[in-house]
């Protein structure tokens, strides 16, 4: 009588939960399946572009045309009059400011 009465009441409830573990148990499964077959696919294409990269050779890599804007180290930049000025206009600037703060702070010069 009290396993009728316990089969009745929680039969239903227990039936879902043994459900819902095998669906759990079904899609741990799935996705460890999926985990493992990215993970060999990010490892195939790994080992293939460490090869790419391996089979470069200073033959293969393309040489500069004599007529590309390619500047070399040989060549010394070319400094402007107006570089120059510049240079001196900020050091003045920056001796007036200096001599400015002097004077406010009360230093004598």
């Amino acid at each position: 009588m009290i396993q009728w009465l316990v089969n009745t009441i929680f039969k239903e409830y227990i039936d879902n939960l043994v459900d819902r573990r095998f669906r759990e148990n079904t899609y741990e499964r799935i996705r460890a399946v999926r985990t493992q077959e990215l993970r060999s696919k990010a490892a195939a294409i790994r080992a293939t572009l460490d090869n790419k990269t391996s089979r470069v050779s200073e033959e293969e890599q393309p040489k500069l045309q004599s007529s590309s804007r390619v500047r070399t180290g040989s060549e010394e930049p070319k400094l402007s009059a107006q570089a120059d000025q510049a240079a001196i206009a900020r050091e003045a600037k920056a001796a007036e400011l200096d001599a400015m703060r002097a004077k406010l702070m009360g230093k004598k010069t």
